[in-house]
């Protein structure tokens, strides 16, 4: 009976000597950019010149998201996105946000408190190549 009370002690002793997990803001940016491609409508962030988005910018490049964790379990993102036309820009970027909240706590066990989100340009849907028959 003397074992078993000390194996209880020695286990909560144990926990308490482990330490801590500290994730980085920059493990959160990578994670919510990648979680943001599990959203529909959502393309990577446009190039700008002067303000003006650059064309040719593939749909493929990931938004682009800036984290800040403060404490231990608190996070809120800046996210640069575009939204695939003729998409709802608010219905787009409400589900997003919604789906960031929920993964990025899933993933990493922050709660995330703040989504800003920037949509920095419209983009045409990706059409089938064309080919010569």
């Amino acid at each position: 009976m003397d074992s078993a009370t000390t194996t209880s002690v020695e286990t909560e002793t144990g926990a308490a000597q482990r330490g801590s997990t500290t994730i980085s803001d920059r493990a959160v940016e990578r994670i919510a950019a990648r979680v943001l491609t599990e959203t529909e409508h959502i393309a990577g962030t446009a190039g700008r010149i002067l303000g003006i988005a650059v064309p040719g910018e593939h749909a493929d490049h990931a938004a682009r998201v800036t984290a800040k964790v403060s404490g231990d379990s608190v996070a809120t993102l800046d996210v640069h996105l575009s939204v695939v036309y003729p998409e709802s820009v608010a219905h787009t970027t409400e589900d997003a946000r919604a789906h960031l909240v929920r993964r990025v706590a899933d993933l990493t066990g922050l709660t995330v408190t703040r989504v800003d989100i920037t949509v920095t340009a419209l983009r045409a849907p990706d059409s089938p190549t064309r080919r010569v028959l």
